[in-house]
């Protein structure tokens, strides 16, 4: 099996190599349905998330909390970084730690993994364009050593569907899906992967904004439309709830590291300040 098609079954998303220049600068985690892999292989990372900071050669993290904003790292010039995007259960493969048990703020990674020290300074020794191929072979032989967890298979498989429609879906109809009561999915939810379907819907949901936003659109009120919100209002709430920023500040902060090429900035309107 060709190597990006094993990491998808074995639950290892977007493997990113990047390498900050100019000045330290604030950078927000898009929230997302999955775990992050975060390794630094120069200083350590200075994660932030609610009241608290702490410094770190590399982090894991889970999935976000209610209340909480996304974490933000403060990117150091000539610092590169690997960033993995991570199932739940790839992630608690990897650190034997419950899916529940870990939030977006995560754990020092070199606690939980001690091999991964090795791999970091193998990573530095190799150039950067083989970076992020090198981590995928790494983790694929370190899942390969590991048995499934034991998570309910109904909360993650309403992780998948809520994913995959953009957190267009609603509660009713993912507890249809998984064959369980909206109440029951919410229990099963809670208690296993630590967040309920409503909530997960508003990640997927701000995701997929985000997501549109970088491959260009005229307008956040066009994002909005396009992304299963009331309207932009809507949009700009969860922006504020979720990453503590607008729309457009976001957008701003990291205009700079959208993938594809560059566009426009989407218009703004009296509801993004």
């Amino acid at each position: 099996m060709e190597s990006r098609q094993a990491c998808r079954a074995a639950g290892i998303g977007v493997v990113a190599v990047s390498e900050h220049t100019g000045p330290p600068r604030l950078h927000r985690a898009l929230p997302l349905l999955a775990s992050r892999l975060v390794v630094s292989l120069g200083p350590p990372i200075d994660v932030r998330y609610g009241d608290h900071t702490r410094r770190v050669p590399a982090v894991v993290t889970g999935l976000m909390r209610p209340g909480t904003a996304t974490p933000s790292l403060t990117l150091l010039p000539d610092q590169p970084m690997v960033y993995v995007e991570l199932s739940p259960l790839a992630a608690q493969r990897l650190t034997g730690v419950p899916v529940g048990e870990v939030d977006a703020g995560g754990l020092d990674a070199d606690l939980l993994l001690p091999w991964l020290r090795d791999l970091r300074e193998e990573l530095a020794d190799s150039p950067a364009g083989l970076r992020a191929p090198l981590m995928r072979r790494r983790l694929l032989d370190r899942l390969a050593r590991t048995s499934p967890p034991d998570v309910s298979p109904y909360a993650i498989e309403a992780l998948r569907i809520i994913r995959a429609g953009h957190g267009g879906v609603s509660v009713e109809d993912v507890a249809r899906q998984v064959h369980l009561s909206p109440r029951r999915l919410r229990q099963v939810m809670g208690s296993a992967v630590g967040v309920g379907p409503k909530f997960a819907s508003r990640v997927a949901r701000l995701a997929a904004a985000a997501h549109r936003a970088g491959q260009g659109a005229e307008s956040w009120a066009q994002i909005a439309a396009e992304s299963a919100y009331h309207d932009q209002s809507h949009l700009v709430r969860d922006f504020r709830d979720l990453m503590r920023t607008t729309p457009s500040g976001w957008l701003a902060e990291e205009g700079r590291n959208l993938q594809g090429p560059p566009r426009p900035a989407p218009r703004s309107s009296s509801h993004d300040h």
